[in-house]
């Protein structure tokens, strides 16, 4: 009997996916098509993945099961064509799914333009069952046509709908094996892999038929790759597209092609630099590349490329900048000699929001070590992890060596940080750094200086001030402050600053000093927390006592004990409602004597309740972590206890 060459061969790389794979494979299975075949590489499965596979070819003779241990994708791929024998090859990721039998019609429009390509769109599908194109709509002059390749990659990419995705184009086997095309063995392949085959490509089935499910999930290869891995295959891929650019010239027909090539590079130049603004790593060694070569073409590029090149380099320019600031910082240069057996070690794992330390370097003692250099993981004797953004920085679930000792720093409310309040998770961390006032390092949002900062009076007189500003842009609102605000608006004005309610603008921005020099010309400021908890008492209280201004206060129930002076705020507690409140409001801002009420404060002694929560703050907090290290181990229960769902946060 004569074999009949299969029209569509579907390459599946197979990797720990029991619970998608029947799915994948019967979206393929109910394709209306008498003569394709399925072709699945397991790569090592540790679950029952292989076994699905051949249980599904014990009934289906037109799937061919291939077992190999950890090849990776790209090298499975490659496998898969030497074995395909259709006339077009689909990739199919075993997480995925086809929609319907959309690509039948991709197919059929292929082959019957006998064009090198097709292509059409992929949706991502989401958890909660939602889906999307994260891709702009393919342009109407594209449509239905067959365009050559080259043409294709430049005008997808000056419209920005280029997807990148191999799954997204089906491909004339003959023609992938003359050309010799094969994946390279790196992450995001498909940045290689589709440019390449575009520039080849002599023409191309362009659709808009949605036929690709991409399922978007955690634990997936692409949402667990390892950011220095990932930095490096970027940086050899935008400079392997950098050398294709370099096979076609600018005063020619290519000039656009060869603009957008380096467009897509520079694009990756940006995602990998900006990367390394979370590399906290001395062991890592940064990849040659060849950033600074836009200043030698970036004349020679087509306008629009020629901005988007620069804009992109510039974003890429400020990671480096910033990489190299981390690898120059103090707490890094501190290291360059041996550390001595008598000297104590701290690791810093993450930095709060990923800013700058404040310590003073000069307190900290002399056997003591301070480091943000994660090489040291596992021999420091402290490691301090900044809980509320720590999942932008783990990338998988960390061991607790025997012995050490690990900190957890947070200072922000656990109403919307839900995971600060798992028993589970907190326990295996031996310190909290909080501003609770019962953490076993204080850390709070007033400092030692504010003794002498807070007794200062305000810098305009009450007839130069104007009345009642808001500086509000963060979502959170566990307080409830955006429905109480949205109320108090109603019968009195208020000058907003921030994203909430806003209706002023600032006319300079320069952070923190902006935001108290627009307070010290306002009589009230609205310092409404976005939660109502024990002693979280931020910012919002402090800065508007700073600027000689008078908080609106909403938050904490034992405000009061954080108060430097009696009757220094108004608490929105004593009044009924914001109609209420309102009136007092306007009432005060007309009379000086009401106002001067709130200011009086000022010329007395600061409270011997809030002085003595002051005075705790006279040694630095790091600086008592450095201390605490010296004193006797507590007994702990968290010795050798493994970091449990650290993602959560």
């Amino acid at each position: 009997m004569k074999h009949e060459t299969p029209v569509l061969s579907f390459i599946i790389p197979i990797y720990n996916v029991e619970l998608y794979l029947p799915a994948c494979l019967e979206s393929v299975l109910y394709l209306p098509l008498t003569n394709f075949e399925i072709i699945l590489i397991d790569d090592g499965s540790t679950d029952n993945s292989g076994r699905i596979a051949d249980k599904y070819a014990e009934n289906y003779s037109h799937i061919h099961v291939i077992h190999q241990t950890n090849a990776g994708l790209s090298a499975t791929r490659n496998r898969g064509v030497e074995l395909a024998e259709g006339n077009y090859i689909a990739f199919l990721d075993s997480d995925d799914w086809l929609i319907g039998d959309q690509i039948v019609d991709i197919y059929l429009q292929t082959s019957q333009a006998n064009a090198d390509m097709g292509m059409g769109n992929s949706l991502f599908c989401y958890p909660d069952g939602s889906n999307g194109n994260p891709f702009a709509p393919i342009p109407q002059n594209l449509i239905g046509q067959t365009i050559d390749g080259k043409y294709c990659f430049t005008e997808l990419m000056k419209q920005n709908v280029y997807p990148p995705m191999v799954y997204n184009y089906i491909y004339r086997r003959e023609w992938l094996l003359s050309h010799q095309l094969r994946f390279e063995s790196v992450l995001h392949e498909d940045e290689l892999w589709t440019p390449i085959a575009l520039c080849y490509a002599r023409r191309i089935v362009v659709t808009n038929i949605d036929f690709y499910g991409y399922r978007q999930r955690e634990g997936s290869i692409m949402t667990s790759l390892r950011r220095e891995k990932r930095i490096h295959d970027l940086f050899f891929i935008a400079d392997r597209l950098i050398r294709l650019a370099e096979n076609y010239r600018f005063d020619s027909d290519d000039k656009n092609l060869k603009s957008q090539l380096y467009v897509r590079s520079y694009l990756l130049y940006k995602i990998a630099f900006s990367s390394l603004a979370h590399i906290h790593d001395t062991r890592f060694i940064l990849p040659t590349h060849h950033l600074y070569q836009l200043f030698a073409i970036k004349n020679k590029l087509t306008a629009d490329a020629r901005n988007t090149c620069i804009n992109q380099y510039k974003t890429a320019k400020q990671g480096l900048k910033s990489y190299l600031k981390w690898r120059n910082s103090y707490w890094i240069r501190k290291l360059t000699y041996e550390i001595s057996p008598e000297t104590k070690l701290i690791l810093i794992f993450n930095t709060m929001w990923n800013k700058p330390l404040d310590i003073p370097i000069q307190k900290i003692p002399a056997n003591c070590i301070i480091t943000t250099d994660r090489r040291f993981l596992s021999t420091a004797d402290f490691v301090v992890f900044h809980l509320p953004d720590l999942s932008n920085e783990l990338e998988e679930d960390l061991d607790k060596p025997e012995g050490q000792k690990w900190v957890a720093w947070s200072l922000e409310c656990e109403e919307n940080y839900h995971f600060l309040k798992d028993p589970e998770f907190m326990e295996v961390f031996d310190y909290k750094m909080s501003y609770h006032q019962d953490a076993d390092i204080v850390y709070p949002y007033y400092r030692y200086e504010y003794r002498k900062e807070l007794i200062l009076m305000p810098e305009f007189s009450f007839h130069e001030k104007k009345d009642i500003c808001m500086m509000i842009s963060s979502p959170f609102n566990q307080s409830g402050r955006q429905e109480y605000l949205q109320e108090l608006m109603q019968y009195i004005l208020i000058d907003s600053y921030g994203k909430l309610f806003n209706n002023c603008k600032l006319e300079k921005d320069s952070g923190q000093d902006s935001k108290m020099e627009l307070y010290r010309q306002y009589k009230f400021v609205i310092a409404f927390e976005n939660s109502r908890a024990n002693d979280y008492v931020t910012e919002k209280f402090y800065d508007p006592l700073l600027a000689g201004a008078v908080p609106i206060y909403l938050g904490a129930p034992n405000i009061e004990t954080f108060a430097p002076g009696e009757n220094c705020s108004v608490d929105i507690r004593n009044f009924s409602s914001p109609k209420e409140l309102a009136a007092f409001l306007i009432e005060a801002c007309k009379n000086e004597k009401i106002y001067n009420k709130f200011l009086q404060w000022k010329k007395e002694p600061l409270k011997p309740e809030f002085m003595k929560k002051i005075e705790a703050q006279r040694v630095h907090p790091f600086i008592r972590l450095c201390h605490l290290l010296h004193l006797p181990p507590p007994t702990s229960r968290y010795d050798g206890a493994r970091k449990k769902n650290a993602h959560r946060s």
